[in-house]
């Protein structure tokens, strides 16, 4: 009689498992079944709101659902995959642009979340050129120039960026710090704000992504004095690289897409295969070609290894920036 009793009760768990089990299950087999949203943390009109809407456009014709993109930027754009990190469900309706800002503002400021722990890494995307860039009427006309000025005129040389705590901002310090001046840093909103500056005589300088730069040094209002790319840039002939010219910093800075942590691994790859078949496509590689991007893909494991070693390589570069934060 007891063996009956036990049976039953086993029989009685397994059908209340199954029944658990089953919403779940159907709801990943579905996915996605309403449309998703996409956070960036840059304002609208930059290259990695630009680069973000395409892929999102592309990756929803995979899923057969609308890819919403909102703009939250803010914190070193460490604002939009944050907030979402602690408020959304990590059940695929809600992801977000990551950036190198994820992986190095924890540096900067002490925040109430773990860049590796905290998420799910979906996605590595591609990888920006960061460039040094002036006016063209500007009277510096070299990074010489440019060191040059600093040195007489301490925090007199004034350089534009898309916000505090974001890779230019750091960029444009750690330059400063390997040659011996300091700048007065203005952060913008985004990039789009950072390039009217410098256009208009605000401020002197900018580093942004050479997507944001190259339409106005083709049409002659810009003028790149270097990249911080390993090699030089084809689409920059003459323009020396910052390891050329003594300085070593070389930053090649990928993005990618991820979810909060504990998504179904189903719903993961998913999100994946869609996003990979919008990179690999001819449009998102021609865009890659206007702004200037490179051509790099981590599927999920790959990518969150990756992560949690870039990690511990950004230390670096916020201490050559002089910007770590204390204890």
């Amino acid at each position: 009689m007891n063996w009956m009793k036990a049976t039953l009760r086993c029989a009685a768990l397994a059908v209340a498992l199954t029944g658990a089990i089953a919403p779940l299950a159907k709801a990943q087999d579905t996915y996605p079944s309403r449309p998703i949203k996409l956070l960036v943390g840059f304002a609208a009109g930059g290259a990695t709101d630009t680069t973000f809407r395409k892929l999102g456009e592309l990756a929803s014709k995979q899923l057969g659902q609308p890819i919403v993109v909102e703009n939250r930027p803010g914190a070193g754009a460490t604002l939009a995959p944050s907030t979402m990190a602690k408020t959304e469900a990590p059940d695929g309706y809600t992801i977000s642009a990551a950036t190198a800002g994820l992986l190095r503002y924890p540096y900067m400021q002490k925040v109430d979340w773990d860049p590796i722990k905290d998420f799910t890494w979906i996605a590595g995307l591609g990888g920006y050129t960061f460039v040094l860039a002036v006016n063209s009427d500007s009277p510096l006309k070299t990074t010489a120039d440019f060191v040059d000025y600093a040195k007489k005129n301490p925090d007199g040389l004034t350089v534009a960026t898309a916000g505090a705590g974001t890779t230019m901002h750091l960029l444009a310090e750690a330059l400063a710090g390997m040659a011996g001046v300091s700048i007065t840093h203005v952060g913008y909103k985004g990039s789009s704000e950072a390039v009217t500056a410098v256009l208009g005589g605000h401020t002197m300088a900018t580093v942004d992504a050479i997507g944001t730069i190259l339409p106005y040094v083709q049409s002659g209002k810009m003028r790149v004095l270097l990249s911080f790319d390993p090699q030089p840039v084809a689409s920059l002939p003459g323009v020396p690289t910052a390891k050329s010219l003594g300085y070593d910093l070389v930053y090649p800075a990928p993005y990618g897409l991820v979810g909060p942590k504990g998504m179904p691994p189903a719903v993961v790859d998913r999100l994946y295969q869609a996003f990979k078949a919008a990179a690999d496509s001819d449009e998102y590689k021609k865009l890659l070609g206007t702004l200037g991007q490179t051509e790099w893909q981590k599927p999920p494991g790959e990518y969150a290894k990756w992560a949690a070693e870039f990690y511990l390589s950004e230390r670096s570069l916020v201490e050559r920036a002089k910007l770590l934060r204390q204890p």
